[in-house]
């Protein structure tokens, strides 16, 4: 049975929803230490991963601290190709209510030719082999529980091309595919997707990309502003995009996104059926 979120930052409903257990790919800083203080600060348990120890257990120690919550930390190489079965193997024993993809930034900056070949295959992996199989496992889980979520944090790089950014814009356009066809596919099994075509942020990554350029980050978008919006929209999905030019209001691009799906959707079911 799907759990209705009147207020989706309700603390009993995400509980109920999403719990007891997060797991957030690519939590050590950032947006996905933002993620973590948040979900904890609504009763949720966290399984923090990512390559780096050391900032893994800060974030640890100080969700446990502040909010109580249980907390379980797996130092994981997001670009293996096993990287999804070893998340899966660590939390065997958890109930994953929510599965949070947050990693799979490139801040170089490199021209496709520029760079060697295996930089993009750990950037493809990260972004759209490790994304995939996780959403399998978990997903399939929750699917025989019938509730759950998946949010999986996108970019606005992944609504067009963009130069210096190839392969970057082309997996981070995969995440969003991905997600709003898994919305359409997984709603009726109590199972929340959404995929967030997130802005340029004020982080750590960002601020030394920019600091190499001798720029600032004064004017970018606080994290916790974009993983409030994005847990906020989960109920809803499928995407949540930032607009670019201020005049835009971002209710008519999703709403227009939206649309799109549920039109699709429909024309499919003629080709498919709707089983």
């Amino acid at each position: 049975m799907s759990h209705q979120l009147d207020n989706p930052l309700n603390a009993d409903a995400m509980r109920a929803k999403y719990g007891p257990w997060a797991l957030i790919a690519g939590a050590s800083e950032g947006t996905g230490a933002e993620f973590a203080r948040q979900l904890a600060a609504l009763g949720l348990n966290c399984v923090l991963v990512a390559r780096r120890p050391e900032p893994l257990q800060r974030v640890s120690a100080e969700i446990r601290s502040d909010y109580s919550v249980e907390t379980r930390v797996l130092t994981l190489d997001l670009c293996a190709e096993d990287a999804a079965e070893r998340m899966r193997a660590a939390v065997a024993d958890l109930e994953i209510g929510l599965y949070v993809s947050n990693a799979g930034a490139d801040s170089s900056g490199m021209r496709f030719l520029d760079a060697p070949l295996d930089k993009w295959h750990g950037l493809l992996n990260m972004n759209v082999r490790t994304v995939m199989d996780a959403v399998y496992f978990f997903a399939s889980a929750m699917k025989s529980r019938g509730r759950g979520g998946v949010l999986l944090m996108s970019s606005g790089a992944a609504l067009g091309g963009q130069p210096r950014l190839a392969m970057y814009s082309g997996t981070k356009a995969f995440e969003v595919n991905f997600a709003e066809s898994l919305w359409a596919e997984l709603k009726s099994c109590g199972i929340d997707v959404v995929s967030i075509a997130a802005p340029a942020m004020d982080t750590p990554v960002l601020r030394a990309a920019l600091k190499r350029k001798n720029l600032t980050a004064d004017q970018l978008i606080q994290p916790a502003d974009v993983v409030r919006i994005a847990l906020a929209e989960l109920c809803a999905g499928p995407t949540y995009v930032f607009p670019l030019d201020p005049s835009q209001s971002a209710q008519e691009l999703n709403a227009a996104r939206r649309a799109r799906l549920l039109q699709v959707t429909e024309i499919t079911k003629l080709f498919f059926g709707s089983d």
